[in-house]
């Protein structure tokens, strides 16, 4: 399959929940089938949010129609990993270990979208798996975020030597997740997860020196 199939695939599937949801609650009423002003209260914020996620499935639609990496901005690591740090807060993802190295990556066009990007795939392997620690870290040529199971007397996931590239069209993920990969792709990075598919890996091109 092509990605415009993939992405047309991935949306007429993701998108049937919702629709399905928001017409059971619209039916029940417009059929007056709710004993009460609460429950069709209930009903009508229920509506509210699958429309909300479809509307978010559109978007992240519509993004692959825009180019991956449009403008060129430089930042530092550091600057990069703390937002990553705050993102994945916000959705309840702890790092563990945080120790960026010196140096500058390129984040396309803004440092919040990359950061929601890389969130967004790190959180792929943080909502699944158990006991999963998250650690940012790097070399001198690449920022480094890993997620997944801690390592035997290590203090984050460790995958050197036994990893295969991420796909991100695998199980159905969703929409923001290949779009996320594309992105971060489009920025020189790349994605892996373990062989047994328990942690996973992104890697961001870095100059030393910051921007």
């Amino acid at each position: 399959m092509t990605d415009a199939e993939r992405v047309l695939a991935a949306l007429i599937h993701d998108v049937r929940t919702p629709l399905g949801v928001a017409h059971g609650y619209l039916r029940l009423v417009r059929t007056d089938k709710l004993p009460s002003p609460e429950d069709r209260d209930r009903a009508l914020a229920g509506t509210q949010d699958a429309l909300a996620k479809i509307s978010r499935l559109c978007q992240d639609a519509g993004g692959f129609l825009e180019d991956p990496r449009p403008g060129a901005v430089r930042t530092p690591a550091r600057q990069l990993a703390d937002r990553v740090a705050a993102v994945l807060a916000e959705r309840g993802v702890t790092v563990g270990e945080m120790d960026p190295p010196d140096g500058s990556v390129d984040v396309g066009t803004s440092v919040d979208r990359a950061a929601e990007a890389i969130a967004t795939l790190l959180s792929v392997r943080a909502g699944r798996t158990p006991g999963v620690v998250t650690r940012i870290d790097g070399t001198a040529a690449a920022l480094r975020f890993a997620c997944g199971p801690a390592a035997d007397g290590a203090p984050g996931p460790a995958l050197d030597g036994d990893e295969r590239p991420f796909d991100p069209w695998q199980s159905r993920q969703g929409l923001g997740v290949a779009l996320a990969h594309r992105l971060i792709t489009a920025l020189g990075g790349r994605v892996w997860t373990a062989r047994d598919g328990l942690a996973l890996a992104l890697y961001i091109p870095m100059e030393s020196g910051n921007a």
